[in-house]
């Protein structure tokens, strides 16, 4: 399971990295490129997840999806605080150079996702996707 989940993290990741480096390096602002950028990333995570825990068909999938958008946008409020503090160190280190701006922001962005990497899979695991353990108590 834990491969799976890392290879569904590695999709959505790399469509909100880039969602997210791609409208910063354009101007918006941290907090907005973290908005698409979690738009991006949490439909494709949602989906492909919910295929690796098997998912507790149609009775479950409400439940699935509150529990899965609270920690995605928890997730996603810490990446944005981090996008958005990495971007007042980074304009006051290098104020005329706007690339290592970008490297800075982008990396407290992706850096929070990496941390978070572990976490998620624990509260996937226990608290989103748990159809998989009721099925194997029944069994």
């Amino acid at each position: 399971m834990l491969s799976r989940f890392a290879a569904a993290s590695v999709i959505a990741t790399v469509i909100s990295q880039l969602v997210f480096l791609v409208s910063y390096s354009l101007g918006s602002a941290p907090i907005f490129a973290t908005v698409l950028a979690w738009l991006a990333g949490a439909i494709p995570n949602f989906v492909l997840n919910r295929r690796t825990w098997g998912g507790g068909g149609r009775s479950a999938l409400r439940g699935e999806i509150i529990r899965f958008g609270v920690i995605s946008i928890g997730t996603a409020l810490v990446a944005a605080l981090a996008a958005h503090g990495a971007e007042i160190l980074a304009t006051s280190q290098f104020p005329h150079n706007r690339p290592a701006q970008i490297a800075i922001v982008w990396g407290a962005f992706a850096g929070t996702y990496v941390a978070m990497f572990a976490v998620k899979f624990v509260l996937f695991d226990k608290i989103v996707f748990t159809a998989h353990r009721q099925q194997q108590r029944a069994r």
